[in-house]
């Protein structure tokens, strides 16, 4: 019975009708510095017909581990996202999707553009996830529990207006944002805490900015204010009130041509970062200025800078950090670049709850320093359609974050985890390929390699993040109406010193989408289809194999 269920639930996605991919997707912001990262169709008379394979010329891709990447609908079990990113691409003037699967999980999108012309833009968008399911831990240890259910729902509704005058660009964007989930990593029975209940958290941003629009100006410029407010309701002993971080943020970019190959710029920001409710706490702030020259022509591209950045009231007053980046396409296919980058990162609570909400809620954060980021690597177009890009680098970090499990005096897990602040070196490496032969066949593949190891000793360090990770993705187009898509992502060697090491991800995806027409879709897809056993992070066990089914109406 059991074998007879689990081939149903592989078959039954490809059996689905739905939407284009792109079409469930939707925009938000990943650091990626933080790693790990998890995630018959019937007979036919006729072959579809063979189209000739286009010749796309790749870009150079410095790195891609902070480009937006897409939130598809998909379980939710990993990473919750940014907060208050743009909303996906979507031709249509409004969108609705919703897809339900089992452990309960939920994920609906919704938006529409209010306004929508050559003058004025207004739009707003809705998101809910959601999932409760029993999971069981992968480690068995003695008086512990051996499963626990996870819940977790979130509500995102952000506006986003825009204003295009004659010489400038003016846009506003609000947004709120609504969390509620329990803690459940590894606890020990008898520990007392925020372990036990569950918490929640309201956060809202508003921002504005500015831009010059004119391409033709002597002056160039961008600039815009922000506020960003995050609230826990509780902290992390029993008992206690919940804090809440408050950051207003100010940045400008100015840039004057020189001549048609160069220009000079600046960028500046400004950052205050305050705590209500934790009194050992102190605000602080910091100001980051990058000047920098540019030149380009048809073949290199060279951007020299430096970056200053000046705290107050939060360690080291100035911190200095190279910005040069070089490009070069050595012949029309062979593509070579470099770059030498750095500075300090603020860590604030809603930059790391991108990659995960179940942190210290009463801890302050390191903010991290690097005082040289390298990286050089080439990409080859040789072959038609195919592209392949090499990558390493060498990366000093002060006070890099890594995640661990929090544990009392005695050693007991609590089920929270937080974020310590090391100083490191990591060796870095990756091997991305990628093929497309016209509309019908896509398929990409990516591997990367980490070695951290700590300042001193030398001693070799991983934690939550993998030593080696990779994915490959491969997409058919068999018809106009009709999408399919299988895919495989894993990490591995992830080391938690005495605590022993963690499986490594394996996991295999499979998903179909079928447009009946223009404006209704249907979709399912299978997460897990191996029903791996893995920790997104040390006692934070995912989940088994998972499926959803959803629509998609654009309208």
């Amino acid at each position: 019975m059991k074998r007879f269920s689990f081939l149903t639930i592989l078959i039954i996605p490809f059996m689905l009708s739905a939407q284009q991919a792109d079409s469930l997707r939707r925009e938000v912001t990943i650091e990626k510095d933080f790693t790990p990262i998890v995630r018959d169709a019937s007979k036919i008379n006729t072959l579809p017909e063979v189209e000739a394979p286009v010749v796309t010329r790749q870009s150079i891709q410095y790195s891609d581990w902070t480009v937006p990447a897409s939130l598809e609908a998909r379980a939710v079990q990993l990473q919750p996202g940014g907060f208050g990113d743009p909303a996906r691409e979507n031709g249509s003037r409004g969108y609705f999707d919703f897809g339900l699967g089992n452990y309960w999980n939920m994920v609906g999108n919704a938006g529409y553009r209010i306004l929508q012309n050559e003058k004025d833009r207004l739009e707003v968008w809705w998101q809910h996830r959601s999932t409760c399911g029993s999971v069981d831990y992968n480690q068995k240890l003695p008086g512990y529990e051996t499963s626990r259910t996870m819940r977790q729902l979130e509500e995102r509704l952000v506006a986003d207006y825009r204003h295009t005058f004659e010489k400038l660009d003016l846009g506003v964007r609000g947004g709120y944002r609504y969390d509620s989930f329990n803690y459940y990593g590894l606890r020990y029975p008898g520990v007392q805490g925020i372990a036990s209940p569950g918490q929640e958290i309201n956060r809202f941003f508003l921002k504005s900015d500015i831009a010059s629009n004119n391409p033709e100006a002597q002056m160039r410029y961008k600039a815009s204010l922000a506020y960003y407010r995050y609230g826990y309701q509780r902290g992390y002993l029993s008992g206690d009130k919940g804090a809440a971080e408050n950051v207003v943020e100010a940045d400008f970019s100015l840039m004057a041509p020189i001549d048609k190959h160069s220009d000079i710029a600046i960028d500046g920001v400004f950052d205050y970062v305050g705590y209500s409710h934790l009194p050992s706490v102190s605000g602080y702030a910091m100001l980051s200025l990058n000047p920098s020259y540019n030149w380009h022509n048809d073949r290199v591209s060279l951007s020299a800078g430096v970056k200053a950045d000046v705290s107050f009231n939060n360690g080291t007053i100035f911190r200095f950090a190279p910005d040069i980046r070089f490009d070069w396409t050595i012949v029309p296919n062979l593509q070579f670049y470099t770059w030498l980058t750095g500075g300090k990162q603020l860590n604030t609570w809603n930059r790391v709850s991108a990659y995960t909400l179940y942190f210290n809620p009463s801890a302050m954060i390191d903010n991290s320093y690097i005082p040289l980021d390298a990286q050089l690597g080439l990409r080859v177009n040789a072959l038609r359609g195919f592209s392949l890009g090499l990558s390493g680098g060498y990366e000093i970090g002060k006070r890099v974050l890594f995640l661990l499990p929090e544990q009392t005096l005695n050693g007991e897990f609590t089920g929270v985890s937080r974020f310590w602040g090391m100083d490191a070196y990591a060796f870095k490496a990756g091997l991305d390929m990628s093929y497309r032969y016209g509309t019908l066949w896509e398929a990409s593949a990516r591997v990367d390699y980490y070695r951290w190891t700590t300042s001193r000793g030398k001693q070799v360090v991983s934690y939550d993040r993998p030593q080696w990770q990779g994915e490959i993705d491969v997409r058919y187009k068999p018809l106009s109406s009709l999408y399919l898509e299988a895919g495989y992502e894993f990490a591995a060697v992830r080391k938690y010193g005495v605590l022993g090491s963690i499986p490594d991800m394996h996991l295999v995806h499979v998903k179909a989408s079928y447009a009946f027409t223009p404006w209704f879709s249907l979709y399912g897809l299978t997460d897990n289809v191996l029903n791996r056993k893995y920790d997104i992070a040390y006692g934070m066990p995912g989940q088994g194999i998972n499926f959803m089914f959803g629509v998609d109406f654009k309208f």
